[in-house]
C-alpha cells in the first residue's frame, strides 16, 4: 500500500475501515473460489454463484458510500470557505465599506483615518493635531509637512484623500491677537511683529498686495499664509 492510500484508508471513518478490510477478504476469498472453479470444474462450490452477488452487493454499497462521504466533505468545504474564513484565509487590506470614497482630511477624525496605507494611530493624530495648528488643510500636498510621514506615503494615499477648503478656519487679520497669529505654523516671530505693527499703524489691511507692497511679509510666506487669513 503506497503512503497515499495508506493516509486516506486512515482518513476514512472506523466503520468504512471495516467494510474495506471486508471487501478485501472477500475480494480474496473470490478469487481462491475461481481459482478452485477452474482447476477443479466438476467439483464448482455450492453456493458460489450466490457468494458472488453478495460481493457484488457489497462492492457497489461500499463505492456508494464513498461517493456519499466525499460529497458531503466537498459540501462542508465549500461551506468553510464561504462562512467560517479557514478554507480562504482573510486578509486584512486596509480598506472599509466606504474605502472606495475619497477621505476629506479636513473633516475625518483620527478613525476614519487608519484604514489608510501607511497611517497608523500615531501619524492620524499627528494630522489631526497639524490640521487643527493650520486651521485647515489648503492642498492635500501640505500632509508632507506633517513630522515624520514619508513621501511614499503620501503618494500612496493621494488619490484616497481630498481637501475641502470650506472647512479651512480663517485668521481675522484685523482683530487677531499677537498669540493667536504666532501659533500658525507659517508665522514667524518676526512676521507676526511686522504684521501686528503695520496694523496697529494703518488700521484696517485691505489686501494683501498691501503687505506685500510694504515688505511686511515675504512673497514666500505670504503665498502660504494667504488663504488662512480673512480680510
Amino acid at each position: 500500500m503506497s503512503k497515499r492510500l495508506y493516509r486516506e484508508f486512515y482518513l476514512l471513518p472506523r466503520g468504512e475501515q471495516r467494510a474495506l478490510i471486508l471487501l478485501s477478504l472477500l475480494l480474496i476469498l473470490s478469487l481462491l473460489f475461481r481459482i478452485t472453479v477452474q482447476l477443479l470444474p466438476d467439483r464448482e462450490p455450492e453456493g458460489m454463484e450466490k457468494f458472488e452477488q453478495e460481493a457484488r452487493t457489497i462492492v457497489a454499497s461500499f463505492a456508494s458510500a464513498d461517493s456519499l462521504q466525499r460529497a458531503r466533505r466537498d459540501s462542508i468545504r465549500r461551506k468553510g470557505a464561504g462562512n467560517s474564513g479557514y478554507a480562504t484565509p482573510y486578509t486584512y487590506s486596509g480598506k472599509t465599506e466606504n474605502s472606495a470614497r475619497p477621505i476629506d482630511i479636513n473633516r475625518a477624525d483620527s478613525a476614519q483615518l487608519l484604514p489608510l496605507p501607511g497611517i497608523g494611530p500615531v501619524y492620524a493624530g499627528r494630522i489631526i493635531k497639524y490640521r487643527n495648528l493650520l486651521g485647515g488643510f489648503f492642498r492635500v500636498e501640505q500632509l508632507g509637512e506633517v513630522y515624520g510621514i514619508p513621501d511614499e506615503t503620501l503618494g500612496l494615499i493621494r488619490d484616497k484623500i481630498y481637501a475641502d477648503t470650506g472647512a479651512i478656519r480663517k485668521i481675522q487679520l484685523d482683530s487677531a491677537s499677537f498669540r493667536e497669529l504666532l501659533r500658525h505654523p507659517y508665522l514667524e516671530l518676526e512676521d507676526v511683529k511686522a504684521l501686528v505693527d503695520y496694523r496697529d499703524f494703518k488700521g484696517i489691511i485691505q489686501s494683501p498686495r498691501e503687505l506685500l507692497d510694504n515688505s511686511i511679509l515675504p512673497d514666500s510666506v505670504l503665498q502660504r499664509v494667504l488663504p488662512y487669513l480673512d480680510l
